[in-house]
């Protein structure tokens, strides 16, 4: 009798020779390919797994997550239904483009004809792009057809697809970022890397406050035709009034007036001024609007997929994602670190990281600034 020659199946690019190497290396992509394919069958057999293998065999069903989740039963049934889902989408898209190119394949459709249904499916995806911005499994798989199915059209359409998914979905964005393809694509040049910096989520807003500007010292002149002066039509703060000739008198753009030194202390829309003595001054200070940027509380969370992590680490580097995770770097404040996980010697500042959206393996953070963030994603 002929000896059975075994095999390894690759799950996650390592060799797995038993069920307790399968579920280190659980990698359902992977899982689902080796299914399809026959090959998990196969592993299985030569290696006397028949009770697994009866099991296997009994899957009927043609839908993926019906078998996704039966191969998580059988392999590991602690993964979660956003994994399941995430890795089933590709499958569904590949499976459904397969169908559309063979349904083009088994008629004799005219040089239009296909051009015009090849530009309707572009179309159709990237309205349920817009349709499911928020998706981040959805997105992942979406983008992968995109380039796999449409890159010429896509590069073409670049442009345009840029400023309305800044817009509608930075999340399709920053997905594409953490897709290999697009990062050698030579699309997201720096200026497009710029602007979508700007549009990563945060949990810090900006308003428009108004500020005391450094105050400014008005020498009254002598007007002996009792003619009002316009400073200003902006609003000031009066903070001190030098009246030694006893006529000084102030007044709003609305014509309310301020005799002597009441005015002090008041804020005016606007600042006209009538004086008889040279020795005469008064000392106010503009106001203007500057953007301030706040912290917002803790109920107010980031969307969905984003993740981020504010606080003292006491000079100590903290694992927020363990090696093996590959996350999308978005954004990080001065004065604090970041690096793979675990990897000694490695020490990246802000600059290093800002608008470069480093992809690492794994995170470790170092800060000493409990009100600033790093956000970022898991991929």
């Amino acid at each position: 009798m002929t000896k059975a020659i075994k095999f390894n199946l690759l799950l996650d690019k390592h060799p797995v020779r038993d069920l307790t190497d399968l579920h280190a290396n659980f990698n359902l992509d992977d899982l689902l390919s080796a299914y399809h394919s026959q090959v998990l069958h196969r592993w299985l057999e030569v290696r006397g797994l028949s009770a697994e293998l009866s099991q296997l065999q009994a899957i009927t069903s043609k839908n993926e997550l019906t078998i996704a989740r039966a191969l998580c039963q059988l392999f590991h049934a602690d993964i979660s239904e956003a994994q399941i889902q995430s890795a089933v989408y590709p499958f569904e898209f590949r499976e459904q483009q397969r169908q559309r190119l063979e349904a083009l394949a088994s008629q004799q459709f005219q040089r239009n004809a296909v051009i015009k249904s090849y530009h309707a499916g572009y179309d159709q995806l990237c309205k349920e792009m817009l349709e499911k911005a928020g998706d981040y499994p959805f997105l992942k798989a979406a983008v992968n057809t995109l380039w796999a199915d449409y890159e010429q059209l896509f590069r073409v359409d670049f442009d345009l697809f840029f400023a309305l998914f800044i817009e509608q979905s930075p999340l399709t964005l920053f997905t594409m970022l953490a897709n290999e393809a697009y990062r050698q694509s030579g699309l997201f040049d720096k200026e497009r890397k710029d602007i979508l910096f700007s549009f990563i989520p945060s949990r810090t807003i900006l308003r428009k406050k108004e500020i005391e500007k450094e105050s400014k010292v008005l020498l009254c002149e002598v007007d002996y035709d009792d003619e009002w002066k316009q400073i200003t039509d902006d609003r000031v703060v009066i903070k001190k009034v030098n009246n030694l000739s006893d006529s000084v008198r102030l007044k709003d753009n609305q014509g309310k007036e301020y005799p002597d030194e009441t005015a002090e202390g008041n804020v005016l829309n606007g600042l006209h001024y009538l004086s008889y003595g040279s020795g005469d001054s008064v000392e106010y200070a503009p106001f203007v609007k500057e953007w301030i940027e706040e912290r917002v509380k803790s109920n107010s969370p980031l969307p969905a997929y984003y993740h981020a992590f504010g606080g003292v680490t006491d000079g100590y580097w903290k694992d927020l994602q363990p090696k093996g995770t590959k996350c999308l770097v978005l954004k990080m404040e001065a004065g604090n670190f970041v690096r793979n996980a675990s990897k000694n010697g490695e020490e990246l500042n802000a600059e290093a990281v800002n608008k470069a959206f480093l992809i690492l393996d794994g995170i470790d953070y170092k800060s000493n600034n409990a009100n600033h963030d790093l956000i970022y994603m898991v991929i």
